[in-house]
């Protein structure tokens, strides 16, 4: 089971754990990105036994995690997902990208991200990327990781730099 799967399965539990249940359920889990139909909520719960199945696994206080584990015996033996990181570790302050120090490669996969550009500006991107000799990804990641970089801490938190 791939870490996108496994984040699904975890969206769809949630919804149990949450007591969404119909189109609410669906639009819970369409929020976290992930596609799915009403039927296929169905199939997933029929084979788990249920969703009562669930509801009493949360009920004795497992985690989504335990209850997926329980549920795909075969997914157990592996190691578990760890937590996403926060922006502040993402963002290396020193100059030296993240993805050059070999940050977190044992712990976290890259994450495909789908953007809508305007046909000039992607262009543009194919053109700076050939002047760098790198790829169009890398360029968008180096400008991204460069602008996350530069922000400014929102006013709320400024008290707690020092």
């Amino acid at each position: 089971m791939d870490k996108q799967t496994f984040e699904k399965l975890d969206r769809i539990l949630e919804t149990v754990r949450r007591q969404l249940e119909g189109d609410a359920a669906v639009a819970f889990v369409h929020e976290s990105g992930h596609r799915i139909t009403p039927q296929g909520m169905v199939r997933f719960f029929r084979s788990v036994g249920g969703r009562s199945a669930i509801a009493k696994r949360i009920q004795e206080g497992m985690s989504n995690v335990e209850i997926l584990y329980d549920v795909f015996p075969s997914f157990a033996g592996k190691r578990p997902l760890m937590a996403a990181p926060v922006q502040q570790d993402l963002v290396d302050l020193s100059g030296e990208p993240l993805y050059a120090a070999g940050y977190g490669d044992e712990d976290f996969e890259s994450t495909r991200l789908t953007i809508r550009l305007p046909n000039d500006v992607y262009r543009a991107l194919g053109m700076a990327a050939k002047m760098e000799g790198v790829p169009r990804n890398q360029l968008i990641v180096d400008l991204l990781t460069g602008a996350l970089g530069r922000m400014s801490p929102p006013e709320h938190l400024r008290e707690y730099e020092e």
